[in-house]
């Protein structure tokens, strides 16, 4: 069984641009009257017209300067989004020190995602020596907040004892709480919990569902460990054919324990197609006894997706 350190980057914050385009945001030239005006507020969703591409041509460096500007006003959500360009060098250059100092301002001054990116350089020693137990402190922060970013960071902390005690308990609590707000990783790393009764009572009916919901969201890992778990019948009935459907879902991330999977079943039952639901009624139709030497189920895997269903995100990963 291999573990895996994981925190995510919150790279474009929660504050999105279709739920905070106020009445008249598509309109360009409405926003562009106002920042000429001094609004604060158009010339944040200038930033993020110009950034995301919406009603205007995308441009890093317009939205750098949209930003820059209500970023200089205290709006902390612009001086978070600011951050960002600065980390990625997206219409600046690349400035670990820069993307920091945005941070921190708008962490400051309460916002979450600058905070979780706080954390998250505090993690990583970008522009910042290393500090497990700074990152804690900000992740803690945001966590507060209810933002899910933060929640299944600080989770991830517990989990390993990294600048905080360990404590699974504390850890699952965590999890649970950004998994019931969509957070992928978190239902993932909850599922693997629940299967393996740490943090929690062993349930593989709830492991099965939180693994169920990840998949939903295009979780590679969720779909590799639902693989797993009706191949060998844990928490489900045992069932070749979703086991293959599932396997073929992860594979197509390029996953590599999903491939490595994949690549076993396809070895063992010939001429199955890439279609993943063809594959699957095929296994039905021919319906081996087993599949050869497939990895067991996993708390996450050493790849994931770099953009979540509602926020982009990052992931670093570690082997621990």
């Amino acid at each position: 069984m291999r573990n895996w350190v994981a925190l995510f980057l919150f790279v474009f914050t929660l504050y999105s641009f279709g739920q905070s385009v106020p009445p008249h945001a598509a309109n360009v030239n409405y926003l562009l009257k106002g920042a000429a005006k001094g609004d604060t507020k158009a010339e944040l969703m200038l930033g993020l017209a110009f950034e995301f591409g919406r009603g205007v041509a995308q441009d890093f460096v317009a939205a750098a300067h949209w930003y820059e500007k209500a970023a200089d006003a205290g709006d902390s959500h612009a001086q978070a989004l600011l951050g960002n360009l600065y980390a990625h060098g997206k219409g600046v250059a690349q400035d670990q020190a820069k993307a920091l100092k945005w941070y921190l301002r708008g962490a400051v001054d309460g916002d979450s995602a600058a905070q979780t990116n706080v954390g998250f350089m505090y993690f990583n020693g970008s522009g910042v020596p290393q500090d497990y137990g700074e990152a804690a402190r900000w992740f803690e922060k945001a966590a507060a907040q209810n933002n899910p970013l933060a929640q299944a960071n600080l989770a991830t902390l517990y989990s390993a004892g990294l600048g905080v005690p360990r404590d699974p308990a504390k850890a699952a609590d965590l999890y649970l709480e950004a998994a019931r707000q969509g957070n992928s990783y978190a239902q993932v790393k909850l599922a693997w919990m629940f299967e393996h009764g740490v943090g929690r009572r062993k349930d593989l009916a709830e492991s099965l569902r939180w693994n169920r919901t990840a998949a939903e969201r295009g979780n590679a890992v969720a779909f590799n460990n639902l693989g797993y778990m009706y191949e060998h019948g844990i928490g489900v009935a045992r069932d070749l054919s979703q086991a293959a459907r599932f396997y073929c879902e992860a594979a197509s991330s390029k996953m590599a324990e999903a491939e490595h999977n994949w690549a076993v079943i396809r070895s063992d039952v010939k001429g199955l197609p890439t279609d993943c639901e063809e594959a699957a009624r095929l296994v039905a139709r021919d319906a081996p006894q087993s599949f050869g030497n497939t990895s067991e189920s996993i708390e996450m895997g050493s790849t994931a997706p770099s953009h979540g269903s509602n926020t982009a995100n990052a992931v670093l990963c570690a082997k621990w």
